[in-house]
């Protein structure tokens, strides 16, 4: 028997993003379903998605199998989205993914109660098998149960299978790049700023061993690193380069320096290929896994800029979020990367439960004090699954999200405020980091002076008003 090839979207909602690259996590998806299905790509923040524009693409394609990726702050648009496919095409199954059903797994279903599964974490392997079964018409309780990552129903009973991380991930190929197009993303960065253009993004690990108190990443990839042969990925850039003209890379990954000499290994063959490609590192990467002989080895096979987690200037909340790190350390490893020639930008949160008014100073302070080339400050968000967020909960500080929390959890809004403080005064706070750090001249004529044309400019105007203003 012959198996019908489903036709498959996947999507990823409309979002006030103003940072634009492809869903690489998406182009890994199209990669594991293509060989025996038809399958669609939609970005919604790309396409500017409206429900209503989504209902007329709807009519006019017939999907059989609808995903929806979304992360914690998307979910009262991607209850918009579902509404939409259910009016236009309700026989159509309708699976979600990504960050906030990895973390929310045990409530996704009652959350979504129109959508009929889930994935846990990644979901390469699993959701290629699952399309197989619905095509084949053998999707029964005893098949899903074989799904690594699932979250299914059983009557009204939710089941979230067990994980399953693929240990060599150069067996999941390359992202479906002729679906992604990264030639046709506008001007919109991780980052916002670039040394080369056009950019493409790639992740060349996955799994975090780390247990900052913040984070739900290892919920979604699990506590191991693994990761891509050097090979692997040479290949992918060559192919980016030579298919699309791409001249600058950005590594993606949470931990990419986690081991020394397989980065060593990658700036030597990246360097023997001479293809001429700036890189950096905009998401960030763990400073006691820098040396000066690393830094040089990166710098000298074309990376420029690498961005931190500093998180907090309080030695006391350093600790409660479980860092790993001292105020000592942190100005070591920045000035050695200074040192190197490199620009250097740290992440701070500002918020941080048991946070004083003197602690978030001493974070202000201590963002100036560092000489960093940009800072990011953003305000504390309870995110499902974490640690701090369930000792929040136990104690009967904060209850479960509603729709309206969830949706409030974009970048300059305030879900969360410590004792002591209202939201209000958390979203002034990091206004005045904000103005504090980057209106002092130095800074300024270095952030301008970098400008590239003007959609470049007026990229990073909107960054500014997002930074400081795009709150509810």
């Amino acid at each position: 028997m012959v198996m019908k090839r489903l036709k498959v979207l996947l999507m990823r909602p409309d979002s006030c993003s103003d940072e634009l690259i492809p869903p690489l996590g998406l182009g890994y998806l199209i990669t594991a379903a293509r060989k025996n299905h038809d399958v669609d790509l939609l970005d919604g923040i790309k396409e500017k998605l409206t429900p209503e524009k989504f209902g007329e693409i709807l009519k006019k394609n017939k999907y059989d199998v609808i995903g929806i990726q979304i992360f914690t702050f998307q979910v009262i648009r991607a209850k918009e989205y579902i509404q939409k496919i259910k009016e236009s095409l309700p026989d159509a199954k309708i699976i979600l993914g990504g960050p906030h059903p990895s973390c929310s797994f045990a409530s996704i279903m009652q959350f979504f109660p129109q959508i009929d599964w889930a994935f846990k974490g990644e979901a390469e392997r699993g959701f290629a098998q699952l399309l197989d079964l619905i095509a084949e018409g053998k999707n029964t309780d005893e098949k899903l149960a074989g799904i690594p990552g699932l979250i299914w129903k059983i009557n009204s009973r939710t089941v979230v299978n067990q994980q399953s991380f693929v240990e060599n991930l150069d067996e999941l190929g390359m992202p479906s790049w002729d679906i992604l197009r990264p030639d046709l993303y506008p001007l919109a960065p991780h980052g916002g700023f670039f040394k080369n253009y056009p950019i493409a993004p790639i992740i060349i690990t996955r799994g975090c061993p780390f247990s900052c108190t913040y984070c739900a990443g290892s919920l979604v990839s699990g506590k191991k690193i693994r990761f891509r042969s050097v090979d692997n990925v040479i290949e992918e850039i060559k192919f980016l380069h030579d298919n699309y003209g791409i001249r600058e890379i950005h590594i993606e990954d949470d931990n990419f320096t986690f081991n020394p000499e397989f980065v060593k290994d990658f700036c030597r063959k990246l360097k023997e290929n001479n293809l001429n490609i700036s890189w950096t590192c905009p998401n960030g990467v763990r400073l006691d896994t820098l040396t000066e002989e690393l830094l040089m080895t990166m710098k000298n096979s074309g990376l420029y800029s690498i961005s931190v987690g500093i998180e907090s200037g309080s030695e006391r909340v350093l600790k409660d979020m479980k860092k790993s790190l001292t105020k000592e350390k942190i100005r070591e490893k920045v000035s050695l990367i200074k040192k190197c020639g490199l620009e250097v930008s740290g992440f701070f949160i500002i918020g941080y439960p048991t946070e004083t008014m003197e602690d978030i100073m001493e974070t202000m302070n201590f963002s100036i004090e560092l000489g960093l080339k940009r800072a990011g400050f953003s305000l504390f968000k309870p995110f499902p699954g974490t640690e701090v967020t369930r000792k929040l909960i136990e104690s009967g500080e904060i209850k479960e999200m509603s729709d309206e929390d969830w949706g409030r959890f974009v970048l300059a809004d305030a879900v969360y405020a410590p004792k002591g403080f209202t939201r209000e005064q958390m979203k002034k706070l990091r206004r005045k980091a904000l103005v504090r750090f980057y209106f002092r001249p130095q800074i300024m004529i270095k952030f301008f002076s970098e400008i590239r044309n003007m959609k470049h400019l007026k990229l990073v105007l909107l960054r500014i008003y997002s930074w400081l203003f795009k709150a509810k």
